[in-house]
């Protein structure tokens, strides 16, 4: 299996981990005691979108994890995947109370307190009342409407340490 991986991997991998090491990467994970720190959590609403669950959930902080080499190509998608995160926990169970994107090529976490990411976004409800709405959109008998397909690429990624 190790021989079919690409000859960069192994470099790639190693880079990404010194980098989560630093001030400003993964640190508030690590600072954090064991229950305060879930990988991979699901949430309440995980089964209505075909089991869906998050990266990191480090100490209310939900972080989604992206190891791309060109953040600034990083948009609305991955907002809105954060975002349906942070819905999907209907009953508040993991007390989020910030959400972010670990960039992991890059060595950086960039976060919002969970009431600035809503207002950046353009909600006007309270994230109760959002958590309700989605829980109601995803439950009701009502035929969902009809999404676009995302946008699917096919280029292939090149190594960032090379």
């Amino acid at each position: 299996m190790l021989e079919q991986a690409p000859h960069y991997v192994p470099g790639d991998i190693a880079q990404m981990a010194a980098l989560a090491d630093r001030p400003g990467a993964l640190q508030c994970i690590l600072e954090l005691g064991e229950a305060d720190r879930v990988c991979g959590p699901k949430f309440a609403g995980s089964h209505h979108v075909a089991g869906a669950d998050a990266d990191y959930i480090a100490g209310g902080h939900l972080i989604d994890c992206k190891a791309t080499i060109r953040p600034q190509r990083l948009g609305r998608a991955e907002l809105y995947q954060l975002a349906g995160y942070l819905l999907l926990d209907y009953n508040d169970v993991y007390g989020i109370d910030r959400v972010g994107l670990y960039l992991a090529r890059q060595g950086w976490l960039v976060g919002w307190e969970v009431a600035e990411f809503l207002a950046l976004l353009g909600a006007r409800r309270s994230l109760p009342e959002l958590r309700a709405a989605c829980r109601d959109a995803l439950t009701s008998d009502r035929p969902a409407p009809r999404l676009p397909e995302p946008r699917r690429s096919t280029l292939e990624q090149d190594p960032l340490f090379g």
